[in-house]
């Protein structure tokens, strides 16, 4: 039987000490061995650093990389990308864990459908409330080939948006980095990986469990920092689709609906006195004379 090719598992960290055992220990017991755990540890200043390494003392498979000073998750990512030896990778954050059959059932679908890029379910657990939310019936599982441009069609849908939770070949990522110092990295990788695969498939199966937990990065207030990125990663979402021939109206339709919300915030906030609220405006009105049109 042939060896299973080599699946680097690539994990940022920045003070996940709650929950990093448990992703750590979903991830040693996957049913496909053949992995490298590559932590890449943002400059934690709780105990995540020496649960990490306790990790890698009891398993070789588990490599840890340690940032001297917080660079944020894009130079993680980056970093981990540059360290990682396997055809395949895959993105795991420090407090999301995943089901055992996770690598295997994603490795599983890229080879009966010759795949690049395995988008995989995920499901949540949402910590305040004490439940999990499931997006997929238990015992059934659907798989399909599905060409970039009907993915990108989705792109207002997390499943669609996040690089977590998916199986890429790893030469997707040679002409791809995540954009350093920016708060929102996922949304200006993604469509550059759905057009440079050749074939994409979608597994409809709860494997990745993603963690909403309080104090989150996607659980604190917005700062002027994250409006600013999140509306520079939207326009790089639109120039995305124009130079790759796709059809725009859904960058578009994402990018209304983000000034949208962020008008109506940021007024709720009492922050419309600032650059940024202009900038906003600016876009808002002129995305709705347009559509008028």
């Amino acid at each position: 039987m042939p060896t299973q090719p080599l699946i680097s598992v690539i994990v940022p960290v920045f003070n996940v000490a709650a929950n990093i055992a448990q992703c750590l220990k979903s991830l040693l017991a996957q049913t496909y061995a053949n992995l490298e755990i590559i932590i890449v540890n943002d400059a934690s200043y709780d105990r995540t650093g020496q649960i990490c390494r306790q990790f890698q003392a009891r398993d070789q498979r588990v490599k840890v990389f340690n940032q001297a000073t917080q660079q944020g998750v894009a130079v993680a990512r980056n970093r981990g990308l540059a360290v990682a030896q396997g055809e395949y990778v895959t993105f795991v954050d420090g407090d999301d864990f995943v089901r055992p059959a996770y690598l295997a059932h994603l490795y599983q679908q890229s080879q009966v459908h010759q795949a690049d890029l395995v988008i995989g379910g995920y499901y949540e657990l949402d910590e305040q409330a004490g439940k999990f939310l499931f997006y997929y019936p238990a015992g059934e599982v659907h798989a399909t080939v599905t060409p970039a441009e009907k993915v990108l069609q989705q792109i207002g849908n997390n499943r669609i948006m996040t690089v977590w939770g998916k199986l890429y070949r790893r030469n997707l990522f040679n002409e791809v980095a995540f954009p350093v110092g920016r708060l929102v990295e996922d949304i200006c990788v993604v469509v550059k990986l759905y057009t440079a695969a050749r074939r994409i498939v979608r597994l409809d199966e709860n494997l990745y469990c993603s963690r909403q937990r309080q104090g989150s990065t996607t659980r604190r207030p917005y700062s002027f920092q994250q409006y600013q990125d999140t509306l520079a990663a939207h326009f790089e979402l639109v120039m995305d689709y124009l130079v790759n021939g796709y059809d725009p109206a859904p960058a578009f339709d994402r990018l209304k609906y983000v000034l949208d919300y962020y008008q109506w915030y940021m007024q709720q906030q009492g922050v419309t006195d600032s650059p940024i609220y202009r900038q906003v405006m600016y876009y808002a009105k002129r995305m709705k004379a347009l559509k008028e049109k």
